[in-house]
């Protein structure tokens, strides 16, 4: 820990980076309502359509993978059941969104995101700490917000065709545009296709673990004049992939969100009602006998009326009013219980006085199933001097008991209490003319904390009859602390522009002293990319300290590290090449016990903009 403070103590002295553009940037996730993004207290990562093509990255977990404070576990590639950990807390402990609509699954509580195409991303927002205050259950290490809608008069027009190995191939359309002068669209159609790898070899069963996906979008707003303006946004998606259970499995899924909303801005007052549907359906059986299948039905209505006001020029209040349905009737798993409502209220209030602002966010929340959860948040921001500033965050978060480990038959435990989490954390942001350097600690105290244990056939390995498989039952067993320290910096020398992250995880089991599963003690990433006339070229490395896959932390998963190369070439009529070597030097590693990494791939893609 001393070395990294040490680090951040040292890093503006590493020269100039290239100029930042996030002072002009809007963001909408912190507080559920357009700002600037250098007007967030609670850090911030923004990542966009620019960066997300220049980059290495396969799918959004590849880009994720490589942003501050998040770190990335999958059984194998591409289209393998994933976790997203955002400062240490899994995905069911953070809040996944697409346009602003919980994609989380009501079943088992996280969010397939390694399906969704990159190509439906405009950009991503990344808000890390407490934020159930604003959004409710969820948010206790952070939001990922997944915008797919481009900023209103953008226009684009382009084809997109890409293979690779493994058979791999992807092909996409992309429009966005003006109709009328006031009506902007937005559509995107996208296939993907691979044959995948061995994601076991040991298992010598010389399988290849595929997957496929085809989806599309659309989205349209319209301004009826200043103040008023509606839209609406349809995203459909779906896809296969193959995984590994005694046998080759199949899992199907279909993902499908809809929304709605009516926005009013004039003077101090700023409303939006907005009506949103979310379905998530994945059926799994085994690959060569695809009948009957296991299916886990996610069903989720929303309605949410957020309203501001500005009281005067230092004083925003806001407040909001949230009713939702969650219904897994669908699945075909029957549950004692199938549905459940939560209905919510909150109030957020900020006082900008030039070099000090204050912010307080109060949320109560009440469950059919677990109760009532009132928490809140508190942050201030002190601009020390013109280019240095520093943040300070409180705030109480939980995790709701999914269906899952409330009422999954054989397993149920309905007596389950929600995951309740303090957080604590400060941070400096150096804002030079051409250079940015961000430093963070965070604490976090998680009580409740449901954990899933064998209770019999735990040698099994899923191989045999079902009722001869491993019984896993949750529990509130015990408390966890996770704290850490985050230092990102960007800067330049000469020709080469840098990105720096090193991170810092300390994650404890309070009862056993051990370390959580699964999360690395130390995370060191690097960018580097450079441009040449039409030329552009970027390298992207991810070392991993080593992590446990048991509680009991004797099953060590080694540390590795993994160098990506991508580079492209614009030519001046509008069309452009892309080419994409993952794994460099084809480095063998896992990130869960047993599964295998990729190994070195390459994609070739060509684009064309009318």
């Amino acid at each position: 820990m001393k070395k990294l403070i040490l680090l951040a103590a040292i890093a503006p002295a590493f020269g100039y980076a290239q100029e930042t553009s996030q002072q002009q940037t809007m963001v909408v996730t912190a507080n559920r309502m357009q700002q600037p993004a250098n007007s967030v207290i609670a850090p911030l990562t923004i990542v966009n359509r620019e960066q997300i093509e220049n980059s290495g990255a396969q799918d959004i977990v590849d880009v994720l993978k490589q942003q501050v404070g998040i770190s990335v576990t999958r059984n194998g590639g591409v289209g393998q059941t994933e976790s997203v950990f955002i400062r240490g807390t899994s995905s069911a402990q953070s809040l996944f969104l697409i346009d602003g609509v919980r994609v989380n699954t009501a079943t088992n509580g996280g969010a397939q995101l390694s399906l969704l195409p990159l190509e439906f991303v405009e950009r991503i927002e990344i808000i890390r700490g407490a934020r159930a205050s604003i959004y409710g259950a969820d948010a206790v290490g952070g939001v990922i917000n997944v915008i797919t809608r481009p900023e209103f008069g953008q226009q684009f027009l382009g084809l997109k065709a890409a293979l690779g190995t493994e058979d791999s191939a992807k092909f996409a359309v992309r429009a966005s545009g003006l109709a009328t002068d006031n009506t902007q669209y937005n559509v995107v159609l996208n296939a993907n296709r691979s044959d995948g790898y061995d994601i076991r070899p040991q298992d010598t069963l010389n399988e290849d673990y595929g997957y496929e996906s085809l989806g599309g979008l659309f989205s349209i707003e319209h301004r009826f004049n200043q103040a008023w303006r509606a839209s609406i946004f349809t995203l459909y998606n779906e896809g296969e992939s193959e995984y590994i259970q005694g046998s080759k499995y199949l899992n199907k899924q279909k993902q499908a969100v809809y929304g709605a909303k009516l926005n009013y801005q004039a003077q101090q007052w700023t409303s939006e009602l907005a009506l949103n549907y979310q379905q998530d359906r994945s059926d799994s059986a085994d690959a060569t006998n695809f009948v009957n299948p296991d299916r886990y039905f996610t069903e989720r209505q929303a309605v949410n009326w957020l309203v501001a006001y500005q009281l005067n020029k230092q004083w925003l209040l806001q407040g909001g009013v949230d009713l939702q349905n969650e219904d897994i009737s669908g699945s075909s798993v029957v549950y004692q219980k199938q549905d459940r409502d939560n209905n919510a209220v909150y109030v957020n209030a900020r006082a900008d006085y030039i070099k000090h602002v204050l912010e307080a966010s109060l949320r109560h929340d009440d469950n059919q199933h677990y109760g009532e959860h009132t928490t809140y948040n508190v942050g201030w921001s002190w601009q020390l001097q013109n280019d240095l500033r520093f943040n300070a965050l409180h705030g109480t978060a939980y995790r709701a008991p999914t269906f899952n480990d409330l009422y999954y038959p054989g397993s149920e435990n309905p007596n389950l209490k929600a995951e309740t989490s303090t957080n604590t954390e400060f941070g400096f942001a150096l804002d030079l003319v051409r250079a940015q350097w961000q430093f963070n600690v965070f604490h976090n105290d998680i009580e409740n904390l449901i954990a899933w244990g064998c209770v019999a056939n735990c040698d099994n390995d899923y191989s045999g009859a079902p009722d001869s498989w491993p019984l896993w039952t949750p529990d509130n067993v015990n408390d966890a602390r996770i704290q850490g320290i985050e230092v990102q910096g960007d800067f330049s020398t000469a020709w080469l522009n840098h990105r720096i992250i090193l991170e810092l995880l300390d994650t404890e089991d309070k009862a056993t002293g051990k370390r959580l599963i699964r999360r690395p003690q130390e995370q060191i990433k690097y960018k580097a990319d450079v441009n040449w006339q039409q030329l552009n070229v970027v390298l992207d490395v991810l070392w991993r300290g080593e992590s446990y896959e048991d509680a009991a932390n004797t099953q060590v998963l080694d540390s590795y590290a993994v160098w990506d190369l991508s580079a492209n070439y614009r030519f001046t009529n509008g069309f452009r090449l892309d080419a994409k070597l993952h794994n460099l030097f084809d480095k063998e590693y896992s990130t869960a016990a047993n599964y295998q990494g990729r190994g070195r791939s390459f994609e070739l893609a060509a684009s064309y903009q009318f």
